[in-house]
């Protein structure tokens, strides 16, 4: 959960299941798919939808099969979409592990270990729909060499809600965060949207 690294498929996704399969299984306690193009957590009030706000699903990871453990990494379909760097988003929803602080402090250390050397900076803003006590930090991960993007602005934000916790994993060329933080919040916007 607070280290992704560690977490592991779950059983019915290594086998050639299709990760959407969680989404679709009866009796739909933890999520319905309304109109069929999106995924809706009932407690969290989330929508993941496939496509939405400059953002299209990349990839559904599954980590536990009853669904209190995924994460949907969503990519760019117009910033950086002629280059090898585009604007990232993963958001993951799983069963609060504890208090929203202590898991901070894990969620925060995993990623500065993750962009070792990076400085500090502001994090981009999130909607009013979400809770006020979010955490958020963003720094900024030096380019590599061979990298030719000149950086990459990293941010994680995360919330607690009804019991699960919600987290967002956002990165992009810094070139591109002026136009991504626009871009950024109208699709968060549309995430914390109900049915």
């Amino acid at each position: 959960m607070a280290d992704p690294p560690d977490r592991t498929q779950a059983t019915n996704a290594r086998e050639g299941g299709s990760a959407n399969d969680v989404f679709l299984s009866k009796p739909w306690e933890i999520w319905s798919i309304p109109g069929g193009t999106a995924r809706h957590h009932r407690e969290a009030f989330l929508l993941l939808p496939d496509e939405a706000a400059s953002f299209k699903v990349a990839d559904i990871s599954v980590y536990a099969a009853d669904g209190s453990d995924v994460r949907v990494d969503y990519v760019s379909v117009d910033l950086g979409s002629n280059s090898q760097s585009r604007e990232s988003i993963s958001v993951s929803v799983y069963r609060a592990p504890g208090s929203l602080d202590g898991e901070w402090a894990s969620v925060l250390d995993h990623v500065k270990r993750k962009h070792p050397g990076s400085r500090p900076t502001d994090p981009f803003p999130l909607p009013d729909k979400h809770p006020p006590e979010t955490k958020q930090a963003a720094m900024v991960d030096s380019a590599r060499s061979g990298d030719s993007v000149g950086g990459t602005f990293v941010q994680v934000s995360l919330f607690h809600t009804n019991g699960w916790a919600v987290r967002y994993e956002i990165s992009c060329p810094l070139a591109d965060v002026a136009i991504a933080r626009t871009k950024t919040r109208a699709f968060l916007e549309y995430l914390r949207e109900r049915d």
